[in-house]
């Protein structure tokens, strides 16, 4: 009897030990589901988002995009990221294109006030909709911020969304109204290059909001803008305000598409269009990096720069260097070397005062240009230069070299002063121009805000 009473003794002791096991396992269970709510920067359950690593450029954020993994079919559809609500917080720079290569895409914004959020991103007209999150800093109300890799060739949509209290997302507004989502492609590998050029827009005036909207439908890969931004900053608040009412807004059908590279005018370095003693120009438009040209040092700000599209090399170059502004004989040698680098196909030269015009308005400004650039664009065989600062449509060739001057981007037009005996189109017009670039030649047609073509031609290729 002791011995079964023992065992009976050591039978409760075990089954006391599994009851308390049992216990403790449903208070661990309660105490997980008791567990505070994911903080505002917790991605939500209704998509799938890995968060990618960040390292500075520039001072500046850089997000490297990682895998992505299938999100289930039976999941929630995010909401279409162009339709988030606005938010409180706006954008005093709004989300716009830096610079787009075959596998990455620059993006910049600025806002009012710091915040928590992310860049949201997806692959257009994928089967599957994929949402990828990129956290901003939420420190910094200025951020440049680098995404990668990226497929060649591809279609994306981003926009900035900011946390609010309920934990989803809404966007900053621009001048009252939400900006909506960008969508743009990287590079193309195929040609034609297909190219857009305005210039000397910076008025506000409707024309220009116009015109815009005809090369937004134009399928462009990129925008040049041949400098003069913006004129008359003084009539506005700030030069902020300038930059708002007469470049982002009126371009803004081109600003969600792709980016713009531009060159600075004189307008633009205009006493009433500076900061602290630097033009607007340098904060809304930063250095650039790209990863084909990172050895060859340029500007510490975007004064003049390189990029490279389908082997082809575009040179964005300060004229004001010639009217007291400082850096010309920095630009001079990296102009130099840039021209000399043979690794690419030929090269593009973009300036806003240009080396030749037929104006009866600015003619004079033409001659330091020409007399310092021309003997190097002709024997560095660059076909094609483009440049603004006269208000009409031009196209000249010289020693080989074919000048066009797209100074058409408002309704303050230029008249006709002496003819350039080597002029072969003057047009007085509103206008922007539409460039394909091929293995053997440049397509030029210009075009004014009704949708007439101003003049064709073709620039053969050696």
């Amino acid at each position: 009897m002791c011995r079964i009473s023992a065992i009976l003794q050591r039978l409760l002791s075990q089954a006391h030990k599994i009851l308390l096991i049992a216990l403790l396992a449903r208070l661990l269970v309660g105490c997980q589901a008791m567990a505070p709510a994911p903080s505002e920067t917790a991605v939500p359950t209704d998509f799938e988002a890995n968060t990618p690593t960040a390292t500075a450029s520039r001072a500046l954020p850089t997000a490297t995009l990682m895998p992505m993994p299938p999100v289930p079919t039976a999941a929630t559809p995010f909401p279409p990221l162009a339709e988030l609500p606005t938010s409180e917080i706006s954008y005093l720079i709004p989300l716009t294109l830096q610079q787009v290569s075959e596998r990455s895409a620059q993006l910049l914004f600025e806002l009012d006030h710091a915040a928590t959020g992310d860049l949201l991103l997806r692959v257009v007209d994928q089967r599957n909709n994929y949402v990828q999150s990129i956290p901003i800093s939420p420190n910094l109300t200025y951020q440049q911020i680098n995404l990668g890799p990226l497929e060649p060739g591809t279609a994306y949509e981003v926009v900035l969304g900011l946390r609010i209290p309920d934990g989803s997302y809404a966007q900053p507004a621009f001048l009252g109204a939400a900006w909506g989502s960008l969508r743009f492609h990287t590079q193309p590998t195929a040609e034609p290059l297909r190219v857009g050029v305005i210039g000397d827009s910076g008025f506000g005036e409707p024309v220009t909001a116009q015109l815009a909207g005809l090369m937004a439908g134009h399928p462009l890969d990129f925008v040049i803008h041949t400098g003069d931004l913006v004129y008359k900053a003084g009539e506005n608040a700030s030069p902020a305000e300038a930059f708002s009412l007469k470049y982002f807004q009126p371009f803004a059908p081109l600003l969600h598409q792709l980016p713009i590279y531009p060159v600075p005018g004189n307008h633009d370095y205009a006493s009433d269009a500076r900061v602290n003693g630097t033009p607007y120009y340098f904060h809304a438009f930063p250095p650039l990096s790209d990863a084909i040209l990172a050895a060859q040092t340029s500007s510490a700000k975007r004064q003049y720069y390189a990029l490279v599209y389908q082997n082809i090399q575009f040179i964005f170059l300060d004229s004001q260097v010639f009217f007291g502004e400082e850096g010309r004989l920095e630009q001079d040698t990296w102009l130099a070397q840039r021209l000399q680098d043979d690794q690419f196909a030929y090269s593009v030269v973009i300036s806003h005062v240009p080396p030749f015009t037929s104006s009866a308005i600015n003619t004079a400004d033409s001659l330091a240009v020409r007399q310092a650039w021309q003997p190097l664009f002709a024997s560095a065989h660059v076909p094609l230069v483009l440049s603004g600062h006269s208000h009409d449509y031009e196209r000249l060739i010289v020693d080989g070299v074919t000048y066009l001057v797209s100074g058409g981007g408002s309704d303050a037009l230029y008249p006709l002063g002496v003819r350039d005996p080597h002029s072969q189109a003057f047009v007085i017009s509103s206008h922007f121009v539409f460039l394909e670039f091929y293995e053997d030649q440049i397509k030029i047609v210009a075009i004014d805000k009704n949708r007439k073509i101003l003049d064709q031609a073709q620039v053969p290729l050696q």
